[in-house]
């Protein structure tokens, strides 16, 4: 959920949005957990919802989301590197566990994901 959570943030932060109603978002992952919790994120950090009908979700390899508020566009996608420090953190134990937590809230944006401005 925490990638999810910074996902959003990112993307309110990137297009300048208060969020809920003035934006949407295109989720591309697995449609299973654990990927999907970060759907969970995303609607908590940008008040996208399906009730509202401004998110939708794709089945995807990888994790990325699209974002959009009015003209501008942007797509965030987790780097490789990042899902396999996740990964590997989840089968090390707990301590692991903590210690990825706490990356995952502290580093940069540009650690965690792969920016790109998009037309459409």
């Amino acid at each position: 959920m925490i990638i999810g959570l910074r996902m959003g943030l990112a993307a309110l932060d990137l297009l300048d949005s208060k969020g809920w109603f003035e934006i949407k978002c295109r989720a591309h992952l697995r449609w299973a957990p654990p990927n999907s919790c970060v759907i969970d994120g995303v609607q908590s950090s940008t008040g996208c919802t399906m009730g509202k009908h401004n998110i939708e979700v794709e089945e995807a390899q990888g994790i990325s989301a699209e974002f959009h508020a009015g003209e501008k566009r942007v797509r965030i996608t987790l780097r490789g590197d990042t899902l396999s420090f996740v990964r590997g953190s989840f089968d090390a134990g707990d301590e692991a566990v903590e210690n990825c937590m706490a990356r995952l809230r502290e580093a940069a944006v540009e650690e965690l994901f792969h920016v790109e401005w998009t037309k459409g």
